[in-house]
Order: C-alpha cells, then structure tokens, then sequence
C-alpha cells in the first residue's frame, strides 16, 4: 500500500511538472519580453529628460557637475517658479 501510494505520488508529480514546464517557461519569456519593453521606454525617457536638460544649459542656467539630470531640472523649475 505504501509503495503504490508513493508511486501514484511520484507519477502525478512527474505528469504535472511536464504540463506546467512549458507554462512557466513561456511566462518567463513574456515576463522578460514585459520587461524590455518597459527598459526601451525608460530609455526615451531618458534621452528626453537629457535633451531638457541641454535647452535648460542653453538659456544661461548653469549645471553643478555632480548634479544629475534630473536634479537639474528639478533646480531649474523652483528657481522659475521662485521668480513667477
């Protein structure tokens, strides 16, 4: 009894780790495919955030050297409002 439990056991588990192999590996292969996707995104993002920057620097407002884009912009915009 013991054994034929164990082998029932053995057998469903094996019957179901070759039906959901394949699923979770094409989730995977979404998941990482959802991920590029968000990096192309982030990266337009960026580029745009840099080429503010580069029009921000050509109207006369200096950028600190170990200031980052965004921290930047973010000087920039208070100091305008600061102004208004």
């Amino acid at each position: 009894m013991d054994q034929d439990f164990l082998d029932l056991i053995y057998n469903n588990y094996t019957a179901t780790s070759e039906i959901m192999f394949p699923i979770i590996l094409f989730l995977l292969i979404l998941l990482i495919r959802d991920l590029s996707k968000y990096s192309k995104i982030s990266d337009k993002i960026n580029n745009k955030l840099k080429d503010l920057a580069e029009n921000i620097e050509e109207t006369g407002f200096k950028k600190n050297p170990d200031e980052t884009v965004f921290r930047y912009i973010e000087r920039y915009l208070s100091k305008k409002r600061s102004k208004d």
